[in-house]
């Protein structure tokens, strides 16, 4: 393989990570964002009810606590198939330079 060859490589495995990088960021974006509003949120929803317990006793948060697991879930999939597509890619540049 020739250096030009090596190069461009170089270039293409640089290129995917720093989009691989891009793609973390913007997961920690939404996952730092969905902290702060569901927080917000859930202050909210609490300090309502707190007011209304006597008559209408403690509010029911299971279904929230729910679409909360769930979102984080659906976050960890993605960052999982990110890492998996960033080894993989990293295993191809290595696969290449050694032919």
């Amino acid at each position: 393989m020739d250096n030009n060859e090596r190069w461009r490589l170089e270039e293409e495995l640089d290129d995917k990570m720093r989009l691989f990088n891009q793609a973390e960021e913007l997961i920690d974006d939404y996952r730092n964002q969905f902290y702060r509003k569901t927080s917000d949120l859930a202050d909210y929803v609490h300090s309502f009810y707190r007011e209304l317990t006597s008559e209408y006793g403690a509010p029911n948060t299971q279904p929230f606590e729910q679409t909360v697991d769930e979102f984080n879930w659906f976050l960890k999939q993605k960052q999982e198939e990110l890492e998996e597509t960033r080894d993989e890619a990293r295993r191809d540049y290595y696969r290449k330079m050694e032919e």
